[in-house]
């Protein structure tokens, strides 16, 4: 029994060995991207040609450079497309913070990378079960959920949660089960945020309210934009991506549009 453990010991570690030496001279991640989509074999010879080229210039002008192979194959393209729903979204729930100029603002659940901008403009406070990981001056990340925020009743200016509402709940992130959980979190948004301040978010919607387990619940445009129950509206949109002004057909002819709003907290 030894002999056999002993000889998988051996073969894992010469395995390992070569796992790692391969590492040093090409990125597994792009040979990974490239095997399972066969449709980039097709670019591998300009890849090639390429490298040739640059190889050979590179001889004529310094010492070449060590060389680890890093192949993108596809980046090429006439203009940049992949601006999806979380490029618009997140320039809506920007543009909003700079009209209104809070002086902090907390952030449950959005992009890394709307946090990363909206703390050079304003202390951010993100709220995350999976906080960031980041130095950043005007950034202070805390653990933490939307169904039990971590502030006191009334004391947030400004929160932002873009694509957040709609899978809490679900268990996908780690979340306990909770057919309620939109709600839950609604209802104690409401409860941190000032008096006069704003609540920015945005959920999927569509014709009717759907269950798409375990990914999202999609909710109706009237549902969504009545979360906040009798709050000012300050500005809305619908994604589809590009933002647009609200219509029931534009809802019902896109394909999983998302309702972006601004709402303001009455005084009383």
């Amino acid at each position: 029994m030894y002999e056999g453990a002993r000889a998988f010991g051996l073969k894992l570690l010469l395995f390992l060995n070569v796992i790692s030496s391969l590492r040093q001279n090409v990125s597994l991640g792009a040979v990974k991207r490239i095997v399972t989509h066969p449709a980039l074999y097709l670019r591998l010879p300009k890849f090639l040609r390429d490298l040739r080229v640059y190889r050979k210039q590179e001889a004529q002008v310094r010492e070449k450079l060590r060389l680890r192979l890093y192949p993108c194959l596809e980046d090429v393209a006439p203009a940049q497309t992949m601006l999806g729903y979380y490029f618009y979204q997140d320039y809506w729930a920007a543009r909003q913070i700079f009209r209104e100029r809070p002086p902090w603002v907390v952030d449950i659940g959005s992009t890394v990378l709307l946090v990363g901008i909206l703390s050079q403009y304003v202390p951010c406070t993100p709220v995350d079960v999976r906080p960031i990981e980041a130095r950043l001056e005007g950034l202070r990340a805390i653990a933490g959920t939307a169904i039990n925020p971590p502030f006191s009743d009334g004391e947030v200016p400004c929160l932002t949660t873009m694509c957040v509402l709609e899978h809490i709940g679900l268990g996908r992130y780690g979340d306990p089960i909770s057919a309620v959980g939109a709600e839950t979190a609604v209802k104690e948004i409401a409860r941190v945020i000032s008096p006069g301040g704003i609540v920015v978010y945005s959920v999927p919607v569509g014709p009717r309210g759907t269950l798409e387990f375990n990914a999202n619940r999609r909710f109706t445009y009237l549902e969504a934009q009545n979360f906040f129950a009798n709050w000012e509206p300050v500005d809305s949109a619908i994604l589809t991506p590009f933002p647009s002004a609200y219509s029931e057909e534009l809802v019902a002819e896109t394909t999983d549009p998302v309702a972006c709003f601004c709402l303001r907290k009455p005084h009383s």
